[in-house]
This record gives C-alpha cells, sequence and structure tokens, in this order.
C-alpha cells in the first residue's frame, strides 16, 4: 500500500501507488453514499450532481493535498482556478464519472484520477466499485487491470467493430458500416467507456460531444499505455490544461483501427 506521508521527491511509482490507493478509498466511499442514499440536483440542465460527488471530492481533495502539497488540482467539483493549475504537476479529478449511473445505482460510473506533468498525463487510476476494477497506468511503463497487464483489442477492421456509442450517434453510421456491435447498456462514464476499451472487450469508443480535462486525463493515458490511439473528433492529439479545459470528443481505438474509424467519422460528418 501507498504511503499516506508526503515524500520529498517523490518517484512516479510512489504516485501512481498514491493515486491508486486513493481511488480505491474514494470508491468505497461512494458506495456508502449510494447504500444510504445522496440528494441530488441539477447543477446546469441536465447535468446533476449529488452529495456524494461532494463528499468524495473533498476526500480525494484531502488525502492528496497531505501528501502532495505541491501539486496543483483540478477538479469537476471545485471551482477553478488558474493558480490551482499553476504547478507543472496537477492532479485532475472526476470523483464520481457518471453522475446520473451512480444515482441509478448502476455501474456504469467509477472515480477517476490523473497526474499531469506539463500538460501531460504521466500516472492514472479509475476505479469501479460497483465491479471492483481499478484500472492503472504509468507514463512508458503499461496499463493494468486489477494489477495484471491490459492491452486494447487487434480488431483492425471496420465490419464487426464492437463499438462504445450512444445508438442515436451510430444510427446514420450504421448504414454505412456492416456489422458494427454497438454496446447495450451504454455505460454513462466517458472514463469507464474507454477503460472498456483499454481492456480489449471492446474496439472502439467514440464520443462526439464536447468533454473536459476531468473527464479524460487518466482514461486516455490507459488506453494509450494499453498500445491504442486516442485523439479528438478532429484527429488531434489532446493537449491538457489549456486556458480552456474544454475538450472536442474523443476517438479511442487500436492503432489499426483508429485511423479508419477517423476518416469514416470525418466522411460522414461532410455535407452530402
Amino acid at each position: 500500500m501507498a504511503s499516506l506521508l508526503p515524500a520529498a521527491d517523490p518517484t512516479l511509482a510512489d504516485d501512481l501507488a498514491l493515486l491508486e490507493v486513493v481511488a480505491r478509498e474514494a470508491g468505497h466511499l461512494s458506495l456508502e453514499w449510494l447504500e444510504k442514499g445522496a440528494r441530488s440536483w441539477d447543477k446546469s440542465p441536465g447535468n446533476v450532481v449529488t452529495e456524494a460527488d461532494i463528499a468524495v471530492n473533498d476526500l480525494i481533495a484531502q488525502r492528496l493535498g497531505q501528501v502532495r502539497p505541491r501539486y496543483g488540482w483540478l477538479s469537476e467539483e471545485t471551482r477553478d482556478h488558474v493558480d490551482n493549475r499553476s504547478d507543472s504537476r496537477i492532479f485532475v479529478v472526476d470523483p464520481i464519472d457518471g453522475t446520473k449511473a451512480f444515482v441509478k445505482g448502476e455501474p456504469g460510473f467509477c472515480v477517476s484520477i490523473a497526474l499531469l506533468e506539463d500538460s501531460i498525463p504521466v500516472a492514472g487510476a479509475l476505479f469501479n466499485p460497483l465491479t471492483d476494477e481499478m484500472f492503472t497506468a504509468a507514463r512508458g511503463q503499461g496499463a493494468w487491470l486489477n494489477g495484471a497487464p491490459t492491452t486494447v483489442s487487434a480488431g483492425s477492421a471496420m465490419g464487426g467493430c464492437r463499438m462504445v456509442g450512444r445508438p442515436e450517434v451510430f444510427r446514420k453510421i450504421r448504414t454505412h458500416w456492416t456489422g458494427m456491435e454497438l454496446i447495450d447498456p451504454m455505460p454513462n462514464a466517458i472514463a469507464w467507456r474507454l477503460a472498456l476499451v483499454a481492456s480489449g472487450r471492446w474496439d472502439a469508443a467514440v464520443a462526439l460531444n464536447d468533454k473536459n480535462d476531468w473527464d479524460l486525463a487518466a482514461a486516455v493515458l490507459i488506453v494509450e499505455e494499453a498500445g491504442g490511439v486516442t485523439t479528438d473528433r478532429n484527429g488531434d492529439a489532446f493537449v491538457f490544461n489549456r486556458s480552456s479545459v474544454v475538450q472536442a470528443g474523443v476517438v479511442a481505438a487500436g492503432a489499426n483501427l483508429h485511423p479508419l474509424l477517423l476518416e469514416k467519422i470525418k466522411e460522414l460528418s461532410r455535407p452530402a
């Protein structure tokens, strides 16, 4: 178990172990709230938040802040301030990604914690407490699922692609893409959808609507370290911790399938 004491000069392995410990504790706290019930409300139209989101966020902030007080902070449930993101190393947190699934008690939610170094994810942990699955990754060192190495699928053909995507987005694409299998039910959390690609259970995940740094930072690293490729919907590489934390969707798949998928998306988005 990682030490929860401050480290003068932590290694990447130290930081990754810390993320895993804190993500697991945060996930267990979310289950406690799920059992007793958490009050929910809309932060904005259709954007739900609960008491559990806030409590889990506070726990993660406390645990990480105690041991890495010099690291910066960006979280969905903390008011963003540029001063909190001025350090070279920054924690990027979604305490409960997939809050709508959490409210329903469905397994499509997870805790997501990433560590950026100079805007690049170098360590990440995703924990799904309902399935007891922990995904971790370190830059240049691979990705793991519950401690065992994990890799993306070797799928390289358009036909028969197992796709994690919303039916309303892919209804048109399916008519041009024979044999596509769409996931059902659709996990609420985008981070968890990417984790399913990193595990090799599904070939690709696509979300064409805008996402945020906290949705993607940990999951993007995990997919890439599992041998996959991730870009935004335009095919551009992700740059995190910019002045705006909004990202132009995500396309994630194996190295052979990703360019084919991206071209299909671009082709179908062109005017007729």
